[in-house]
């Protein structure tokens, strides 16, 4: 049996935004209920022809509005630059990319926001999972 490598490859991850907030107006409560899940948004791009090189950004937003009832506002922003296999179809690329993206982006936000949470005034917050759906689902 031949063992192919997986046909997209993570070349780099890095934070292009960090933004994290005590809302000062916040007053925990022992009975809090966890609210709605973030807000984030995946793009795709192909970023260089020659090495097959795409790029995964990926915004993750939480109480835009500082909701008081809320402890952080939360803006991450995190780029992920993929190797795809050349002979990979283009909508299979972008595909993978995205999956792949998905998870490696979601979780590094993840990591990030329970780290610095964990040494802001309300502790720590722990994003819950992330699923992947489409941006404009498609009509019935």
């Amino acid at each position: 049996m031949e063992n192919k490598p997986f046909p997209i490859r993570l070349e780099r991850v890095m934070f292009t935004r960090s933004v994290v907030i005590a809302v000062p107006e916040h007053e925990p409560k022992d009975n809090d209920v966890a609210r709605p899940g973030p807000e984030n948004r995946i793009d795709i791009t192909k970023v260089d022809d020659a090495t097959n090189t795409y790029q995964a950004v990926m915004r993750t937003v939480i109480n835009a509005d500082k909701n008081k009832d809320d402890p952080y506002l939360i803006d991450m922003e995190c780029i992920g630059l993929f190797h795809v296999d050349p002979d990979l179809e283009q909508d299979e690329a972008i595909r993978g990319v995205t999956i792949t993206g998905h998870s490696v982006l979601y979780g590094a936000i993840r990591e990030a926001v329970a780290w610095i949470t964990g040494r802001q005034p309300y502790g720590q917050l722990m994003l819950g999972l992330s699923v992947l759906k489409p941006s404009n689902p498609p009509a019935e």
